[in-house]
């Protein structure tokens, strides 16, 4: 995905996945070749200006990405953790992006490609010339009157971010191969090719994104701006407390609402609620729209290690809701094993873009 200057060099033994989000960085170093990687490396860089001041987060929705300061944290990384590579694969927030799923009559590719050019005119709300544009064949299915429908993943980003991007990894020192939307890079990791119709809700600081993957392929992508930052400042008002103290505290108890913990349980809960309310949604309307029927939940990101919100996840959603695991398909030293739950949660995304690397 967007990815024209990788053909550009030799297949390399080691790649960086570089997940930069809303308050943190992480990357993952792996190495080996197309059917055997390892995760030889990781690190996450946090940055806690947000605790004092909103808007002070590495980029968000409202917040354009800082080169000069993103480049500056990028460099700390890079000294703090000697890499063995510096051939990186990128991530693209949702925010960032414009993706939908068509629906076009089955015809042949030369059709297709005629028709897609009639559709990115029609779909994409940016001029043209303003952005970088892929499409992906994602499956086929009989509509409701029984008519052969191809499924399109169009994907667009605009010339700006890109440029951006690029700037920013050149200056930290690093090799950009190729940028990716968030979305498809954790579907890789989590995912695969399992065919098990799949709802990934990646819950960050300050944003979460819904992915909505069937047949091993992504399909749908939602993102909004309630996650686990908002639970931190309810804490925060409700106790009256630090930004830090708050975050600790949400860390230790999580959402169980155990004895002496009630009133800080019932802080969180109606943030919890509006969340969750965010993915049915996301579920509903694709199962309505695509005649689908969602049969799990993964949940991903940092928001997603809340004590409890796994087993109050599944007793709202009504399906089964684990902890996603973005380790599954690759191989990991055994020192790591102390430290896996929650690398396989917080790092899918970075892992699911130094796999890509290796295809």
């Amino acid at each position: 995905m967007f990815d024209s200057f990788l053909g550009l060099f030799k297949k390399a033994n080691a790649y960086l996945g570089v997940d930069i989000g809303t308050t943190s960085i992480k990357v993952a170093e792996l190495s080996g070749s197309k059917n055997n990687v390892t995760l030889s490396n990781y690190a996450l860089l946090e940055s806690f200006g947000h605790y004092e001041r909103a808007n002070n987060v590495i980029q968000a929705n409202s917040v354009k990405i800082s080169e000069k300061e993103t480049t500056a944290l990028l460099k700390i990384l890079l000294n703090k953790v000697k890499f063995k590579t510096r051939l990186a694969i990128a991530s693209i927030p949702p925010f960032s992006s414009f993706v939908t799923l068509l629906e076009l009559p089955a015809m042949s590719e030369e059709e297709t490609n005629k028709a897609m050019a009639f559709q990115i005119r029609q779909s994409v709300p940016l001029p043209l010339a303003e952005i970088a544009v892929d499409w992906i064949r994602v499956g086929q299915r009989q509509d409701e009157n029984g008519f052969e429908k191809q499924q399109i993943l169009l994907i667009a980003i605009p010339n700006e971010v890109i440029s951006c991007y690029k700037s920013i990894f050149k200056n930290a020192g690093l090799s950009l191969r190729a940028l990716e939307i968030e979305n498809l890079a954790a579907t890789r990791a989590l995912i695969g090719n399992d065919p098990v119709p799949t709802l990934i809700a990646d819950i960050g600081a300050r944003s979460s994104s819904v992915s909505i993957v069937e047949g091993g392929f992504l399909k749908s992508s939602v993102q909004f701006d309630y996650a686990g930052d908002s639970l931190t400042q309810a804490i925060v008002k409700g106790l009256g407390i630090s930004y830090r103290r708050a975050e600790e505290l949400k860390k230790q108890r999580g959402i169980s609402g155990g004895i002496g913990e009630y009133e800080l349980s019932t802080l969180e809960m109606p943030f919890v609620d509006v969340i969750i309310k965010e993915v049915m949604k996301a579920k509903e309307n694709f199962e309505k729209s695509y005649g689908s029927s969602l049969q799990r939940v993964l949940l991903i990101g940092g928001g997603a290690l809340l004590l409890g919100l796994d087993k109050y996840f599944e007793s709202k959603i009504g399906i089964p809701v684990v902890l996603g695991n973005g380790l599954l398909y690759v191989n990991t030293p055994p020192q790591l094993s102390v430290v896996a739950k929650e690398i396989q949660v917080r790092f899918a995304t970075a892992i699911g873009l130094a796999i890509k690397g290796f295809l």
